[in-house]
């Protein structure tokens, strides 16, 4: 009872490194637009006192109208860039000869992954690399290696269905 009290302990001290390394997990399911909807043009807007802030209406005469492209300052503000700079054309990709839609719509493509296997070939080799170190961490302790591998996939699933860890 000891040793399983021990390897216990190796484990939530392995489980925690790794949770602590990885990005937190969050519920949210990838979906990609097959129609897109109709847009509305945003204004931003930067008043006298330098706030910025985002309207549908145009801008008003007592304020300036600013790209919503920012650009980190040498003091680390973050501030926006004047509109129609080449640096917040280039990063927006709004150029005269070509259509902003057209271009979100050949990047949605870019972005499907090429092969769903590739995907479910990495997600099942950090499932075994995480049941392989749990069993490893109970052979040293003298404890079966098998039971310990098997317990390792449990307790991802586990810590996945618990939203703990990513699938």
């Amino acid at each position: 009872m000891k040793r399983m009290g021990t390897a216990l302990a190796f484990v939530a001290v392995l489980v925690t490194g790794i949770v602590s390394a990885t990005v937190p997990a969050y519920a949210v399911q990838e979906v990609t637009l097959k129609e897109y909807p109709p847009l509305e043009p945003l204004h931003y807007c930067k008043y006298a006192d330098g706030h910025v802030a985002y309207q549908r209406e145009a801008c008003g005469s007592d304020t300036t109208e600013v790209s919503s492209v920012m650009e980190r300052q040498r003091d680390g503000r973050m501030e926006h860039l004047p509109l129609g700079s080449k640096e917040a054309a280039d990063l927006t990709g709004k150029t005269a000869a070509s259509d902003p839609a057209a271009k979100d719509i050949a990047n949605a493509d870019a972005d499907v992954p090429k092969s769903p296997l590739r995907d479910f070939w990495q997600r099942m080799g950090k499932w075994m690399l995480f049941a392989l170190a749990v069993a490893i961490v109970a052979r040293l302790l003298k404890q079966s290696f098998f039971l310990w591998l098997i317990l390792g996939f449990v307790l991802r699933m586990v810590l996945v269905a618990a939203n703990v860890m990513a699938f």
